[in-house]
This record gives C-alpha cells, structure tokens and sequence, in this order.
C-alpha cells in the first residue's frame, strides 16, 4: 500500500512540475435518437472521445430533426435550437471540431477522426479553463472555473466562455415512453444545460494571462443518472466560432451516509504556506486523520483529529517544499490529494 501511495504521488508530482496545459478537442456532435444514420455514426464519435480522454471531449445536442420525437431534444429544445442555428446544422449525424476546424457530415468526419483530432490536438491552446471545487451536493451542482488568456493574439477578439453540463451516457430505458426509435440503447455525452444559458459567458480579460472567473450554482433539472453528470467548458471566438480550447470535468459528490456528509474534496488555504494551513471541507464532516507526504509519497505528518467540522488549522514547521494533503473520515477517505507549498 505503501509504495502503491508512494507512485501514485510521484506521478501527480510529475505532472504537476511538467505542467503546460494540453490541448483538449471539442466535438460537438448533432445527432437524433430516431435518425437510422446517426445510430451507425454518432457513436463512433464517442467512441474515439472514449478511447482518447486527453485529448478531446464531446457534447451531444440532440435535434428536432429529421424526427421530432427525441425526448432528449424536448428536454432542453431552446438551447439545442440556439446551438442548431449557431452554426447552421440542417441535417444529421453532423459533426464540429473546434468550432471552425471541421465542420461537416459525422459520415466524413469518423472516417478520418482519429489523424483530424490528433492533428488538432497537437496545437498549443489558446486558453486555461481550470476548475476548482466542482461539487455535487444532493441536487445542487456548484464550484467556479477560471479562463486565462494564454495568447497575445487573444486580446480584443469577441470571446465567450460556455459551460455545458452533460450526462455522459442516457440509457433508453430511463424513460418511460421511448426517447426514439432508432438502434442506439443509450446515448452519450447529452447536453442537459448550459450555463448560465447558450449565449455562454463574455470573457474581459482576453490580454495575455488576464482571466475571467465565474461560480456555478445550477439545481440540477432533467438528469436521469448523476453519477454521469459531467461539465464540459470551452473558450469560443464568437467571430470565427474557433474553440480555443476545453476541458471535461467530473465533479465531486457529497453523500450522506447515516444523516452525516462524507466528501471526496477538500480546499487548502493559504498556498503557499509558512506555518499554519486551512482545510476547508465545505460542510462539517466527520474526520479522523490528516496526513502529509512529500514528493516521494513519505508521511511526514500525521494527526488524529476526531471531530465533525467544516474547517481544520493545521500547524507544520515542516522544511520548505512540495507537499500533499490526505484527509480521512470514520466512513470515507478522500479520493484526492491537494498539493501544498511549504515556504520558509
């Protein structure tokens, strides 16, 4: 166990000291769960999504034709017609890469998809989205995200940031009169909302490394499974419609087990730190240790705690450094790790 934590923490460690943001594709396929061609097409987009995390991601926006039964349409229509009539889509399986990149027939698109989004996936991107605290707690989905400017050329374009809450994969069976009467059993990545509607966010702060933060508070409307509840964020120039770049999160979940919440995600503050350190857990929680580890997945601190609160001070006179936080309950352990930085 001890080496299994010790590599586990190397490689976050690694990935953190060689950080310089990948670029992640989007696909934005239109798609109709009646349409016979988007049964064979649609689902070797998501495939590829699938078999590629790193490098792309998907939202699915289902379309009132060339059918007009697609339940997953009715359930969000307004926003799905905005994106239709946003980029002009008149029939399907049509696929968007990247806004501008590509932008055609899903039959075009899947059988050159994986060199066209490799190729795209190569180019450095524009922006940074970065999450922070992306929380499902019962039926309210809240955290923020933030979009830095990574271009020089980014400053004074006609910029928006979208958030687009999706499920990542709806089962037929989840309703009661049948979604459509194409082949498909379940359709992936379905857009449920976006945030705060389809005209997305405009982004000020465009100049080279300026940035633009928003909270997201969203009570969730229309989602069959949360455990599939994803976010999808995307920077978009609304001249070109060139997406400058995206990323697929997956947001944490509150439980309560026995009336008592159980968390898997945490906030340290501040950070750096010289002597005292903050952990927020948003709620009280019920802890029983904390634990540190340095780069090499060593404990260097560990403490019992034995007390339901939503925040925890922690004193260290540990040496300047890199560091990692691991909080655990009387029920849980939290599934991540926070880095800290320790300054003397």
């Amino acid at each position: 166990m001890k080496k299994y934590i010790s590599s586990i923490l190397v490689l976050i460690f690694a990935n953190i000291i060689g950080f310089a943001q990948q670029r992640v594709v989007l696909i934005e396929q239109f798609t109709n769960s009646s349409c016979p061609p988007c049964a064979s097409y649609s689902p070797l987009v998501y495939d590829h999504v699938n078999n590629n995390p790193t490098i792309c991601c998907a939202v699915a926006f289902h379309t009132s034709f060339p059918y007009s039964n697609d339940s997953m349409y009715w359930d969000n229509a307004a926003e799905s017609d905005q994106r239709v009539g946003y980029y002009a889509v008149s029939g399907v399986p049509y696929s968007i890469m990247d806004g501008n990149i590509f932008d055609g027939p899903s039959t075009v698109f899947t059988s050159g998809i994986s060199s066209i989004v490799s190729n795209r996936a190569a180019v450095a991107p524009k922006y940074i989205i970065q999450s922070t605290n992306f929380i499902l707690n019962g039926n309210l989905l809240s955290g923020s995200l933030k979009f830095t400017s990574a271009d020089a050329s980014n400053s004074g374009e006609n910029l928006v940031a979208h958030i687009v809450v999706i499920e990542k994969n709806v089962l037929k069976s989840s309703y009661s009169a049948s979604p459509g009467s194409n082949s498909e059993t379940s359709y992936e990545y379905v857009m449920r909302k976006m945030l705060p509607d389809a005209d997305g966010m405009v982004l000020v702060n465009t100049a080279i490394n300026g940035s633009d933060s928003t909270l997201i508070n969203w009570p969730l409307h229309k989602i069959k499974n949360i455990d599939e509840l994803r976010v999808v964020a995307f920077v978009q120039n609304n001249t070109t419609k060139e997406v400058f770049q995206a990323q697929l999160f997956n947001p944490d979940k509150i439980a309560s087990v026995n009336g008592e919440f159980l968390i898997n995600s945490f906030s340290v503050f501040p950070n750096p730190v010289k002597d005292e350190i903050t952990i927020s857990l948003g709620t009280n929680t019920n802890i029983r240790f904390i634990r540190l580890y340095n780069s090499l997945g060593q404990v260097v601190h560990s403490e019992v705690v034995s007390a339901q609160v939503p925040d925890i001070k922690l004193i260290t006179d540990l040496p300047t450094g890199m560091y990692f936080i691991e909080v655990e309950g009387s029920d849980f352990r939290f599934k991540k790790y926070k880095k800290i930085i320790i300054t003397r």
